[in-house]
């Protein structure tokens, strides 16, 4: 299945090489219209925010560790480890069939399984943490404020939400029911114990007060 993106986005060129086109083509083909237009929003306002503070990057990296980053949500890829984790060991055992190098596999790797990593992705070469930092404007609007209203629009425009914030927690609330080990002491806990019958999930606190120390 081949999915053609627009070459720009809000004024953000989108990489078209053949090997940036198959995983826009592997993204389109695994995920629901809502993952399939945030990873790819993800990298417009990565990109944005990246002009904004003058950054140099690797455009292709960048673009394929967004574009990729959600593939342990898909039903195709979901897994018995945090989705973040599954999610980069997808995308690299794809990247390795096609051929890219293991040094660019590393950084997409761990651009993919740091991308909820609050305080240490941020601190990463900017390939890495602009991951980060788009999924964070497209998820929970975090830094949206300083990006230009008119770019927003346009982004939006081109990806549609469908219904974003609905949609996407349904989509990670179904990825814990089928594996409800991987959001142990993660952020998808929360997430868990509150919309997940029948999924108690154990919290760093329980944890510890089952240690088997005793003080």
């Amino acid at each position: 299945m081949k999915n053609a993106l627009p070459r720009e986005i809000a004024g953000v060129r989108l990489p078209d090489s053949a090997l940036a086109q198959k995983a826009v083509d592997l993204a389109y083909r695994v995920s629901p219209p809502v993952v399939w237009t945030h990873v790819v929003r993800t990298f417009v306002f990565g990109a944005l925010v990246g002009q904004s503070q003058k950054l140099r990057y690797d455009e292709e990296l960048f673009f394929l560790a967004s574009v990729l980053h959600d593939l342990g949500l898909t039903a195709e890829f979901r897994g018995a480890e945090r989705f973040e984790v599954v999610g980069a060991d997808a995308a690299d055992a794809f990247l390795k069939d096609q051929g890219l190098n293991t040094e660019r596999r590393e950084i997409i790797w761990d651009a993919i399984a740091l991308h909820t990593s609050i305080g240490i992705a941020s601190r990463k070469r900017p390939e890495i943490a602009l991951v980060h930092i788009g999924a964070g404007v497209d998820v929970v609007g975090r830094g949206l404020d300083k990006l230009p209203p008119n770019l927003v629009a346009e982004t939006i425009e081109a990806l549609p939400r469908h219904d974003f914030n609905n949609a996407f927690y349904k989509v990670v609330v179904d990825t814990i029911a089928q594996s409800p080990q991987s959001a142990a002491m993660t952020w998808m806990c929360e997430i868990a114990n509150a919309h997940v019958p029948g999924c108690p999930c154990p919290s760093l606190a329980s944890q510890m007060k089952a240690s088997p120390f005793k003080e």
